[in-house]
């Protein structure tokens, strides 16, 4: 029988950015080849699809993320991770040993199902569930249902929590360039402020948010970086701002793109600058499957877990692409921190024993009709 908790802490030792995931690819397979009855699948990038066909009719799909995140850890546990400014932040170690265990579960038990696990890379950018589903492996599959979980801190652990219906929001991360001139500024005129454009372009952003969504919080545009210059005493030829917007609808996400667009364009016209707008990593928001979300609900209860309705989330997941194309579901699986960090915090470090309530959680909607 697998030593999880030692699964995970090896895991979390190792973390790497999106499409760089081959040591934890490797650990993974290590793992893999000593189970019979598994097709396993591999890409030209870091992934693993495990096949498990051992029933008749269609598949039901579990998938795990196995990136990290550029954080410099400071939990201070003993198993800190030993790539430096890498980190398991967003709990995807839980996810991957989570899936080790359910396929586990799922050999020893002998089960005749039909199973699809995917390990996949590059959840948190750079599109990794796109490009799984572009190279056509999950086509040569009928699937049913689809499944992940995300743990969440600062949520009791085994408290489950989801939604039917639109659940995550979706996402678009941006980058806004103004290309002026520069110039010293004892000589100011004979340059073209970008640091000027793009803080003007800041705040004036925001209001016009504000006047197209004056009720309620249905979207979210947010520049967490913003460079400019290279020096103090010149004027600065460059200025980037770095962000993301989010909203619940696609309507919504046009219309807040069309708002930047057209205020780019007046900055850039005002200044006489140029200006470009760069649209990077997109994903879907994710929709659960209201008969997936009652299954889980009552799955739950049989468990004896604590489970709330969630709200809507901002929270950006590739997933989506997933209940884009299959009946699918996510939820919020609670792992305990009692201090503040959560999702993405430096000292984000969950509740262990959240894997073996995961993993029959996942059991039992595998095997519920």
């Amino acid at each position: 029988m697998l030593n999880l908790v030692n699964i995970r802490k090896e895991l979390h030792k190792i973390p790497e950015l999106g499409f760089e995931e081959f040591k934890t690819q490797e650990y993974l397979l290590n793992i893999l080849k000593n189970f019979d009855g598994l097709n396993i699948h591999t890409f030209a990038f870091p992934g693993i699809l495990v096949e498990y066909s051992h029933g008749a009719g269609e598949y039901k799909f579990f998938r795990a993320d196995m990136d990290g995140l550029p954080i410099t850890e400071e939990t201070n546990c003993d198993f800190e991770s030993e790539h430096k400014g890498k980190m398991h932040a967003c709990g995807h170690d839980m996810h991957m040993t989570i899936l080790i265990g359910l396929i586990e579960k799922v050999i020893t038990a002998e089960l005749k199902e039909n199973l699809l696990f995917l390990f996949q890379p590059a959840e948190e950018e750079k599109g990794g569930a796109t490009r799984i589903i572009k190279t056509k492996i999950l086509d040569r599959f009928s699937v049913s249902e689809a499944y992940a979980l995300h743990v969440k801190g600062k949520m009791k652990t085994g408290k489950i929590a989801s939604k039917p219906g639109i659940f995550f929001a979706n996402t678009r991360e941006i980058e806004v360039v103004f290309k002026g001139i520069g110039a010293h500024i004892a000589f100011a005129e004979k340059g073209i402020n970008a640091l000027k454009a793009g803080a003007e372009f800041y705040l004036e952003l925001e209001e016009e948010i504000k006047r197209e969504f004056p009720i309620g919080k249905p979207v979210i545009c947010s520049f967490g970086k913003m460079n400019a210059g290279v020096i103090r005493n010149t004027i600065p030829a460059e200025c980037r701002l770095e962000g993301t917007l989010r909203a619940f609808t696609n309507e919504n996400h046009e219309i807040l793109k069309a708002l930047i667009e057209n205020l780019r364009s007046k900055i850039a016209k005002k200044y006489d600058i140029d200006a470009e707008l760069i649209y990077k990593s997109y994903y879907k928001e994710v929709i659960n499957n209201k008969d997936l979300y009652k299954k889980l609900k009552v799955i739950a209860a049989e468990m004896k877990l604590e489970f709330i309705e969630s709200e809507m989330v901002f929270t950006g997941e590739d997933f989506g692409f997933f209940t884009e194309k299959y009946n699918g579901l996510l939820f919020w699986l609670g792992v305990g921190n009692d201090d503040d960090s959560d999702l993405h915090s430096s000292k984000f470090l969950p509740d262990e024993e959240a894997i073996n309530i995961g993993i029959s959680i996942f059991f039992h909607l595998m095997i519920s009709k």
